[in-house]
């Protein structure tokens, strides 16, 4: 770690220096905002590496996600020195661990809370290692832990005197023996599902009693999870996996045991339910008043070969009065540097993802662009409440 530490210092200088210059670049967001009220932003993927300076990757976002009161993202990759290729994750080729200096990019900029189930949870050693490196830069996780009772364990944090608790699940991965935590082993929280349609029964009674026991203890409950997308082949031997297909499966579309997922954790008690992994963005919904987004595409990601998937979503929730009042996204893209900015909902890219994300979700859904947002979810707003699907 002491490489780390010395890192820690440069790039606290280099942070100080580059939010003084930014001072006044934070997203203008629409909607009546009180003192009390507290702001969640929920960011795609991310895996920063390769980078002399790892908190540039936000350099374009980094106020937006500082003026935030609640940062949360997935984190797709283990903070550990890499290896190299085909060794770090053998069963993943050209992917690479990000490395343990990816971790100041989230301390700089606010990103105090992370998700750690997802398919790049490689191996049971690294996993800990992870833990150990979030825990000593005062991140908070969930997702991972050293047996499965603590991968199951949420994460709680609180803001303004609201409580807010987060659980996060994995529906692909390559190695059981490697990845799944077990009563004894370390590892990361699943839910499996091995046609994409439906999901294990016994996965689905952890999950419900996952969000029920956390229920009485928080005042928010946001249950995310990383998109099966057609499982591996290491995965389920001989299931069906729809990329194997003579033509590729839209990974637009989500999956229909991705609808089933979020239901349930939302009948079980959740208020939000968001997944990731699909390197796309997908559609959103409103069930019984409550907000999913099916799949929120990256924010900073460096890994290579993912040059070219550059769409993301971040999805910004105020939380008034002990519930959720307003969830509103707004399209992201990455420039030629791999650093995320924003787009606005009006401009020619933003545009277009917000017609994907439209496309991708019910008909009957308004989606309204609001100044520099797109509305999901507004309880002052009679029209957007109505749209909630029963």
């Amino acid at each position: 770690m002491n490489l780390l530490r010395r890192s820690s210092i440069v790039v606290a200088a280099l942070t100080l220096i580059g939010s003084l210059a930014a001072a006044e670049s934070a997203w203008k967001w629409s909607g009546t905002l009180g003192a009390r009220d507290v702001t969640l932003l929920v960011v795609g993927d991310i895996d920063i590496q390769r980078r002399a300076d790892p908190t540039t990757a936000f350099a374009h976002i980094g106020e937006t996600l500082k003026s935030a009161d609640l940062v949360y993202a997935n984190l797709e990759g283990m903070l550990v020195t890499p290896k190299g290729l085909e060794v770090d994750i053998p069963d993943k080729r050209g992917w690479r661990h990000p490395g343990p200096e990816g971790v100041l990019a989230l301390r700089a900029w606010n990103i105090k809370t992370v998700g750690v189930a997802n398919n790049v949870a490689f191996d049971r050693p690294n996993i800990l290692e992870t833990l150990r490196v979030l825990d000593a830069n005062g991140i908070a996780h969930t997702g991972g832990g050293r047996n499965i009772a603590e991968a199951h364990k949420p994460a709680i944090v609180e803001r303004k005197g609201v409580r807010v608790g987060f659980l996060q699940y994995t529906a692909r991965w390559y190695r059981d023996d490697e990845q799944l935590a077990t009563d004894t082993e370390p590892g990361v929280a699943k839910i499996s599902s091995r046609d994409g349609v439906t999901i294990d029964p016994a996965d689905v009674d952890r999950v419900r009693a996952d969000v029920r026991v956390l229920r009485p203890l928080v005042d928010i409950i946001v249950v995310s999870h990383h998109n099966r997308d057609g499982a591996t082949a290491t995965q389920f031997p001989g299931a069906a996996r729809p990329e194997r297909s003579a033509t590729p499966r839209d990974q637009h579309v989500s999956e229909p045991y991705q609808k089933q997922f979020a239901h349930l954790a939302l009948d079980a008690g959740a208020d939000f339910v968001y997944g990731h992994g699909t390197h796309t963005i997908q559609g959103v919904e409103l069930y019984k008043g409550k907000p999913i987004l099916y799949a929120m595409g990256h924010s900073a990601f460096d890994q290579p070969g993912y040059e070219n998937a550059k769409d993301g979503l971040i999805a910004r929730a105020i939380i008034r009065g002990r519930q959720i009042a307003r969830v509103s996204f707004v399209p992201v893209s990455r420039n030629d540097h791999n650093d995320v900015f924003m787009l606005e909902p009006s401009s020619t890219e933003g545009a277009r993802l917000v017609d994907i994300v439209k496309r991708e979700s019910a008909a009957d859904l308004a989606l309204p662009v609001d100044g520099h947002e797109v509305v999901l979810l507004d309880r002052n707003s009679a029209r957007a409440t109505t749209q909630a699907r029963r």
